[in-house]
């Protein structure tokens, strides 16, 4: 790797369309889903497709999610965890609970499926993993994802299967290898440009490993080899990200992933709605235009942001003002300031936690 010309000095926008890119694919496939489950099937183009881009939809979002852990954790550890409360526990608790009508309340008897068995389980994932990196900030975060990716690959040896169907927190451990691996990769991503022939041997990998995944009707698990091919297409798509000017046109791309708490949250209860009550034919015309109208809700969601931000992140106790009380020097600059613009992306949409 060749250092980078310059330290970037705005608001690293790749991050945001990582996160804004991943959001899209989510919805794409959470479609397909409610396509097969009400239509009963789904177009075959939009299983091909959601097929071989599964092995990474995830992972981006959850090593896009860990590149902001080196930054949760410079604050004290009673405001980050008090943070993190208010900005996925709350959300994850609100949403789980606006979905029992959709899916029936009899869900609300299943421990597992509160942990795993809706779409908001991607909250509660980044809690626990936000957790272990606060009480283990001393290690590095390079040496977590490791001893996860160890711990995934020796499920076999207590007699579980390696897949990713079904309520099975045991997925976690999988996931965890992408979001402490973007915690210990931040930085050499921020201080370096890959050569574009590194980067182009990298999204041939993820080619390679797209075309697999579409064979294999889905993420296709081995042991050590599904973190280390995915995390080279991570790389690589980071690489060619960072090289990109910043294009209007992809302005709302920005704007989706730097807010992708609300898409992410919205979308899902929207298409079950639609996908129920639409009785449209499972062609690829029905699925585009079930996107375009979830896609639209999910706008109008970001738009009404500021008042209805309650459904996002609970409301930060207010603290009275006292002028007789005189802050100390070190108190003054406070960590924002030190850290930077670029270490203030939000995590999903939330770096107001």
């Amino acid at each position: 790797m060749s250092p980078s010309p310059a330290a970037p000095a705005e608001r690293q926008h790749w991050m945001d369309l990582l996160r804004g890119a991943a959001v899209l694919l989510v919805i794409s496939y959470h479609l397909r889903l409610l396509e097969q489950k009400w239509a009963g099937s789904s177009p075959e183009l939009v299983v091909g497709f959601s097929d071989a881009l599964s092995p990474f939809r995830m992972p981006v979002l959850l090593f896009a999610s860990g590149l902001l852990l080196v930054h949760s954790l410079e604050k004290p550890a009673r405001a980050s965890l008090r943070g993190k409360l208010r900005s996925l526990l709350w959300p994850w608790l609100l949403w789980s609970a606006l979905m029992l009508p959709l899916v029936g309340w009899e869900s609300a008897e299943r421990p597992l499926w509160w942990l795993n068995g809706t779409f908001t389980w991607f909250l509660v994932a980044l809690f626990l993993f936000h957790l272990v990196g606060l009480l283990a900030r001393r290690l590095h975060p390079g040496g977590l994802a490791l001893a996860f990716a160890v711990a995934w690959a020796a499920l076999p040896l207590a007699g579980l299967e390696l897949h990713m169907v079904g309520l099975r927190p045991d997925k976690l451990l999988y996931y965890a290898v992408f979001f402490f691996a973007g915690a210990a990769l931040r930085r050499t991503l921020e201080q370096h440009t890959l050569p574009w022939p590194v980067l182009g041997l990298g999204l041939l990998v993820a080619a390679g490993w797209a075309v697999h995944a579409h064979d294999a009707g889905g993420t296709p698990t081995p042991p050590v080899l599904a973190h280390l091919v995915v995390l080279i297409a991570l790389v690589s798509v980071v690489g060619i990200l960072r090289r990109m000017p910043r294009l209007r046109a992809l302005r709302p791309l920005e704007r989706l992933g730097r807010h992708s708490i609300v898409p992410y949250l919205v979308h899902v209860p929207v298409m079950e709605l639609l996908c129920r009550y639409a009785d449209l034919p499972p062609t690829v015309v029905s699925h585009l235009i079930l996107y375009a109208l979830t896609l639209g809700v999910c706008v109008l969601a970001l738009l009404l942001r500021p008042v209805t931000g309650i459904l996002y992140t609970f409301p930060a106790r207010r603290r009275g003002r006292h002028p007789a009380a005189h802050p100390s020097p070190r108190s003054v600059p406070g960590l924002s300031a030190l850290v930077g613009a670029p270490a203030r992306a939000s995590v999903a949409g939330t770096a107001r936690r």
